[in-house]
């Protein structure tokens, strides 16, 4: 049964996929701390409890960005750079920016801090004071297939215009969970990380290698990591 899920983030066999030879995303990255990274991070949502959170979540098709600049400060251009980046230091992703609003399935709406519970409650029906966020990502899956992804993010503090750029877009790609023993990750709101470390581009990495699928439950996954990690050079 096809399930249609929106979530807020403030096979049953182990599958061989002969792949290309990949870019080594995660040099001098923990293996071990990684892999517990994937599993904190990629099952579970940091809000909300629904049993399909712990499947895999991510795009399968291209990813279309559309940066909605309501802020009227100009960091429209800032974020369409970060955008333009992800598909070079994610090397399952294929992503665009896109001109046409129309086109995208991935919205990022910049906003003044004054109007972000406003723009919150329009866009993502959800109540920003309550859930004490600062930035916040909406995503919308079909078993694990994100359909489409919507993140707003406050354009007016230098610092959380930088974090919540990164985490939010991120989330927004699959990892929709927190967990505050990441250190090296901004997927821990206890973290001044604020920008796309060495140790979150690893994780995307692996979640946007071919081998890893959408819908896939932790015990797939765990079948199927030790073929990633070596396929990606993440292995020690």
């Amino acid at each position: 049964m096809h399930k249609l899920l929106t979530f807020l983030c403030i096979s049953a066999m182990a599958m061989v996929v002969t792949v290309g030879s990949q870019p080594s995303a995660g040099e001098g990255v923990d293996s071990t701390a990684l892999k517990d990274a994937f599993f904190k991070t990629v099952f579970g949502l940091e809000y909300g409890g629904h049993t399909d959170a712990f499947r895999v979540k991510r795009f399968v098709d291209e990813v279309r960005f559309y940066v909605d600049d309501r802020s009227g400060l100009g960091r429209e251009i800032e974020a369409r750079t970060f955008l333009n980046r992800l598909p070079r230091r994610i090397s399952g992703l294929k992503a665009v920016v896109t001109e046409r609003r129309s086109r995208a399935n991935f919205r990022v709406i910049l906003v003044r801090q004054d109007n972000f519970g406003d723009v919150v409650s329009t866009e993502l029906k959800a109540d920003a004071l309550a859930m004490n966020a600062q930035c916040l990502v909406g995503v919308t899956t079909v078993n694990g297939k994100i359909q489409h992804s919507t993140a707003v993010i406050v354009a007016d503090d230098d610092f959380l215009f930088q974090r919540c750029l990164v985490e939010e877009v991120l989330q927004g790609l699959g990892p929709m969970n927190d967990d505050d023993s990441l250190t090296e990750s901004v997927f821990n709101d206890q973290s001044r990380h604020a920008t796309f470390t060495k140790f979150d581009q690893a994780l995307m990495n692996i979640l946007y290698h071919p081998a890893i699928k959408p819908g896939m439950t932790g015990m797939e996954a765990h079948q199927t990591l030790p073929f990633v990690f070596a396929d990606l050079g993440l292995t020690h």
